[in-house]
């Protein structure tokens, strides 16, 4: 068995050495990148599937409901005795003191997470262009 290989080793070596190697044109890769190039990719525009106007009614719309809920009574419910009139921030005269600090850190936050969002948009926007 050990025979057989060393001679299908040799057998092996001598057809690499009498083929020799093969070596690309000098030009190689500028023609391997001019038929890359060649062809042009096909770029599919991400479309949202809800629409800023889209939010803006459905945001709207959870405000109005809300409203609605919490401050008319209809004379009937679908939640049964349950008195949604009890939810008024009013009848628990809620006192929360938010230090001015604190208010300006989030108003800056907010500011500044709104601000690198546009960039990193903007930047995906030109890399998906190029």
């Amino acid at each position: 068995m050990e025979a057989e290989n060393k001679k299908l080793d040799q057998f092996t070596k001598e057809v690499i050495q009498d083929a020799g190697l093969s070596s690309p044109s000098v030009d190689f890769l500028a023609n391997v990148m001019a038929e890359v190039s060649k062809e042009e990719s096909l770029v599919k525009a991400q479309n949202p599937l809800i629409t800023k106007v889209g939010w803006m009614i459905i945001a709207s719309l959870f405000a109005v409901f809300t409203f609605v809920l919490t401050r008319f009574s209809l004379g009937f419910s679908i939640l049964g005795d349950w008195d949604l009139s009890s939810l008024m921030i009013e009848k628990y005269e809620m006192n929360v003191d938010i230090p001015i600090t604190y208010a300006y850190c989030f108003f800056f936050l907010l500011v500044f997470v709104i601000i690198q969002i546009n960039f990193i948009k903007k930047y995906f926007y030109r890399s998906l262009k190029n």
